[in-house]
């Protein structure tokens, strides 16, 4: 039955691209019914799919079907989305919708030098967005685009992540300390956390709790086990230099230079958050139409939270508050432009995500630092799941209740 396997490979690429679960399942379901597929019993998974079909006529196939390693490509999501779209609207065939699939998996990326520029906004904005100097924020840009250089390179030669991220990390640690050397910059442990930001498992980590409170543990176990193995190979590649240049910790507790908040200050650093957020758009295959909204919501997810954070000192009411703005604000611009809302969502609450939180607890669990460790454990989870609340709550606003339909709609 090539109609099932058309399905099966819409959802192998929405789930190597990084879609949710819920929402790769969703979409089968809708082109199934559009290709003429009477029923689908699918179980979905983050490596793979197993899923049933009978036509109209009565014909039954069982199919599986292998999912690679994921890479988050939120274009190839929109564009599979809007497929779905166009198969009922424009009674596509099965083999019309196969081709249009295959331009889908093989589209075009962005040229290196928008990588390049990525991951040198990225470390540079980002650090000076959580509190860093300026001086210290742009030698975590140029880390940032050595780094770039360095990944953009290295992938084509290794394959293993795990040896990639820990290469990566020594570069980072050495490169931070030689701009100490020759003293360009001044807290060595803000230059190295702004330039780690291009790598830490952010959004792997938080959507590992998003996935654990839908219900679906095995990806959710998988995803926080990437997340686990990414922040031990950092701190492995940190720890390496730490025993060669330092006796004591490179990242110290407090590691950052925020001075007493004022306008100008929270403005600025806002702004900058939202270039950031812009920075690893580009770094999650965002179409260029949306790098505008991107940057609009990055910032005022900052400025939310930093002014939250001001007015009051509980950090998870301010998390919590910022998550929920900022999805319903994803929410509309996904109806409005007509996109999945994963195209705002995973790229706005970037400035929130408990990344580095979460490698500082793999770290100083690795130095020996128990109570340290659990401490920023705790409160990386503590935000995880804050920021998930706040995503399943606005997610629940006008959706109703499932029927027991065999193929059911998906929505934005």
């Amino acid at each position: 039955m090539s109609e099932l396997k058309t399905v099966l490979k819409a959802g192998q690429i929405l789930l190597s691209s990084g879609a949710e679960i819920y929402r790769t399942e969703e979409t089968m379901h809708y082109i199934a019914k559009g290709l003429g597929i009477q029923t689908l019993e699918a179980y979905v998974t983050n490596r793979g799919i197993f899923a049933t079909a009978e036509t109209e006529d009565g014909t039954r196939e069982s199919c599986i079907m292998n999912v690679p390693e994921t890479d988050v490509n939120i274009d190839k999501i929109e564009s599979i989305n809007k497929l779905s779209r166009r198969i009922t609207q424009e009674k596509l065939s099965a083999e019309e919708v196969k081709q249009e699939l295959r331009a889908i998996q093989h589209a075009q990326d962005f040229p290196i030098t928008y990588k390049l520029l990525a991951y040198t906004l990225g470390a540079g904005a980002f650090s000076y967005a959580i509190g860093s100097s300026i001086v210290d924020s742009l030698a975590a840009a140029i880390i940032g685009l050595v780094l770039g250089v360095y990944m953009c390179t290295i992938q084509r030669v290794l394959t293993s992540t795990v040896l990639i991220t820990i290469i990566g990390s020594i570069l980072i640690a050495l490169l931070a300390n030689l701009s100490l050397y020759i003293g360009f910059g001044h807290n060595l442990s803000a230059i190295l956390l702004g330039a780690m930001i291009d790598m830490v498992p952010g959004v792997p980590f938080v959507n590992a709790i998003r996935e654990f409170s839908q219900n679906n543990y095995a990806t959710g176990n998988t995803l926080m086990m990437s997340a686990l193995l990414t922040c031990l190979s950092m701190a492995a590649g940190l720890a390496t230099v730490q025993s060669i240049i330092f006796t004591g910790p490179m990242i110290p507790i407090y590691a950052g230079q925020i001075e007493t908040p004022t306008l100008l200050s929270m403005l600025s650093r806002s702004i900058l958050a939202g270039l950031g957020t812009v920075a690893f758009a580009i770094l999650f295959h965002v179409r260029k139409e949306h790098f505008l909204d991107c940057c609009i919501l990055g910032a005022l997810t900052w400025a939310t939270f930093l002014t939250l954070s001001t007015i009051q000192s509980n950090t998870l009411v301010a998390v919590f508050i910022s998550g929920f703005i900022i999805v319903l604000a994803s929410r509309f611009l996904a109806v409005k432009r007509k996109c999945p809302v994963t195209v705002f969502l995973m790229t706005s609450l970037f400035p929130l995500l408990p990344g580095l939180s979460f490698y500082r607890s793999v770290y100083y669990m690795l130095m020996g630092e128990t109570t340290i460790s659990i401490n920023f454990a705790k409160e990386s989870f503590l935000i995880a799941f804050t920021i998930a609340i706040s995503i399943v709550v606005v997610q629940q606003f006008g959706r109703k209740p499932q029927l027991t339909t065999p193929c059911k709609n998906n929505d934005v």
